[in-house]
């Protein structure tokens, strides 16, 4: 019998990088919730943007954010893994030395843009609707006392090919062991090597007393493999990437179809 359900949110619950979303998913969250079948969102996006797409349920569901840094129970963190500031900072600078290329870096109290990016900067305010604030220049005004959850490469397009021409996914991936993740073709995720949704999911399981076996679990990008081995009952949405599709072992419809809400109303 399934206990908890997992769901990714960009490419799998709504389109990437908007606040669309379908309002029946509230009501079904809490008539799982009277069946003691719990939800938990999961996402490469920070908690004060989760917290506002799911206000009216917020109190309800579970929390992974971050791409997997934090872990959010009754809207407390009960886990964190942040990457070390020295790292950081030489991560972001070599992002910022690439063409077309701009860095979000998503810390504990806020998201940061500098202010070189600000057509970036207004899609995070008022598309994923994030607590932002600009700063000077990046990273060098980056706050000391914030500590960082994720490093978010951005390009209008091609975000993982340039992480992979310029060496990034080699030398922070493969070299150094940090976890760098596709989420869509405008981002790629950097993140300490302990933050992964899938291992987070497996504390967040740990912690309210739920097994693999009783885990569903939806996603649609790269980001989403970890996740997906961790729980009995894996869908790939619809229109996901074919990685996804074949690690998965059932296929929702897709995310503009309800793909994920079609299969929880069965539950």
């Amino acid at each position: 019998m399934v206990k908890l359900i997992c769901s990714d949110i960009d490419g799998t619950l709504v389109k990437d990088g908007t606040f669309e979303l379908n309002t029946a998913y509230y009501d079904e969250i809490r008539r799982l919730k009277e069946k003691n079948i719990y939800f938990c969102a999961a996402s490469g996006r920070p908690y004060s943007s989760i917290k506002k797409l799911f206000a009216p349920v917020i109190d309800d569901i579970y929390v992974i954010c971050d791409n997997g840094a934090c872990v959010i129970v009754e809207g407390k963190p009960v886990y964190m893994e942040s990457i070390d500031r020295e790292t950081s900072i030489k991560i972001i600078g070599e992002i910022e030395n690439i063409e077309e290329c701009h860095t979000y870096v998503s810390c504990v109290n806020r998201g940061y843009v500098d202010k070189n990016a600000m057509e970036l900067y207004d899609w995070l305010v008022n598309g994923y609707r994030i607590d932002m604030e600009l700063i000077e220049k990046m990273p060098q005004d980056l706050p000391e006392d914030d500590p960082i959850l994720c490093i978010e490469m951005y390009h209008k397009s091609e975000a993982e090919k340039k992480a992979v021409e310029n060496g990034i996914v080699e030398r922070w991936g493969r070299e150094k062991g940090l976890r760098i993740g596709c989420a869509g073709k405008q981002w790629m995720h950097i993140n300490n090597k302990g933050a992964d949704k899938g291992q987070s999911l497996k504390r967040l399981a740990e912690i309210i007393g739920v097994t693999y076996d009783e885990i569903m679990v939806f996603g649609d990008n790269i980001n989403d493999l970890g996740m997906l081995a961790a729980g009995r009952y894996s869908y790939a949405i619809g229109n996901a990437r074919q990685e996804v599709m074949a690690a998965a072992k059932y296929v929702a419809d897709t995310n503009i179809n309800d793909g994920v809400l079609k299969v929880i109303r069965t539950l």
